[in-house]
């Protein structure tokens, strides 16, 4: 990346090393970032935690910086996303009830 490039992910959290994240923000390399998601959301990212102790350093860290927005991964409401979730749900309880696969790339846990 260009030097004072701002990196947005809104795609998954593992695709970013947070550790070489905070490194590349304090050198100045990387201008900004904007996350929708990170590595270790869960628990995190739907609770309010306001009046709690955060104990994840990392993600502690980046919200020192100025030029860092995080948001609580709400980039998955959309219409267009919401239509294929259910799209995909339906199409998994049909598959279901026939005795069929689910869809490639779909499982459930």
């Amino acid at each position: 990346m260009k030097p004072g490039a701002i990196l947005i992910n809104v795609s998954r959290g593992a695709l970013i090393d947070t550790k070489a994240l905070i490194e590349a923000l304090k050198s100045g390399r990387l201008g900004g970032v904007a996350l929708d998601v990170y590595e270790e959301e869960e628990g995190v990212f739907f609770e309010d935690l306001s009046g709690k102790i955060l104990h994840d350093d990392e993600l502690a860290r980046l919200l020192t910086f100025p030029n860092v927005l995080i948001t609580a991964h709400q980039a998955f409401l959309t219409q267009e996303a919401l239509a294929e979730i259910a799209r995909v749900t339906i199409a998994n309880i049909a598959a279901f009830g026939k005795g069929e696969p689910f869809l490639e790339g779909t499982a459930l846990a």
